[in-house]
């Protein structure tokens, strides 16, 4: 069975993240808007005003966006627990019950399997999707800004989405050049993204091949 190409992977992950959002917003629609949030916004968008009009210079600027944003996080912390458990269903419940498939990866016409051919488990996609598909850092950052102070927060969300993006990176250089075309979160837990419309003559050439 051939691995699936670069291209395809990025595509496919790029419609469950859009199809991941439009229901997460979905869900979060018919949750009232707190009148401390919307007073939060509209702050924010007096600061970036008297910064665009040259009223305040940028490092008030981004101290005051700081605190806002950080506010913001702390008032919005249902819609990102919301977001989460969206994530989970999507991107580990969906493929465990659906052939190792996301929406994205069916339309693409590619699923993750175990390189051993092995029964995918749920441990196996949540252990890949947390790591690849943002869940664990999301889950890190919404922790922290419920039960931290400011600045630990800050400095914690800051280092964890360092990490994140650098694995993200990494994972996609290997994707896209190296021979075997696994990710880090493909090492680490076995599995593979391969093609699934295959023809008869690949079919045969896996078979003679185990």
């Amino acid at each position: 069975m051939n691995k699936a190409s670069f291209s395809a992977r990025v595509v496919a992950f790029l419609i469950d993240i859009i199809l991941v959002a439009l229901i997460t917003s979905l869900v979060t629609f018919a949750i009232p808007t707190s009148k401390n949030v919307v007073k939060l916004y509209q702050e924010q968008t007096e600061i970036i005003d008297q910064y665009t009009n040259g009223k305040i210079d940028t490092y008030t600027y981004v101290s005051q966006l700081i605190d806002l944003n950080y506010d913001l996080t702390k008032q919005t912390s249902l819609f990102s627990i919301i977001s989460i458990f969206v994530a989970i269903l999507y991107f580990c419940v969906l493929p465990f019950y659906y052939n190792g498939q996301t929406i994205g990866k069916k339309w693409l016409r590619i699923k993750i399997q175990k390189k051993d051919h092995s029964k995918l488990t749920m441990n196996d996609l949540v252990i890949r999707s947390s790591l690849i598909d943002f869940i664990f850092l999301h889950i890190l950052t919404t922790a922290l800004v419920l039960i931290a102070a400011k600045d630990v927060y800050l400095w914690g969300s800051t280092i964890l989405e360092s990490i994140q993006y650098l694995f993200v990176i990494i994972s996609v250089f290997m994707i896209a050049f190296s021979k075997p075309k696994d990710g880090l979160h493909d090492k680490l837990v076995k599995t593979e993204v391969v093609r699934v419309n295959n023809t008869v003559k690949e079919l045969e050439e896996a078979k003679c091949e185990n």
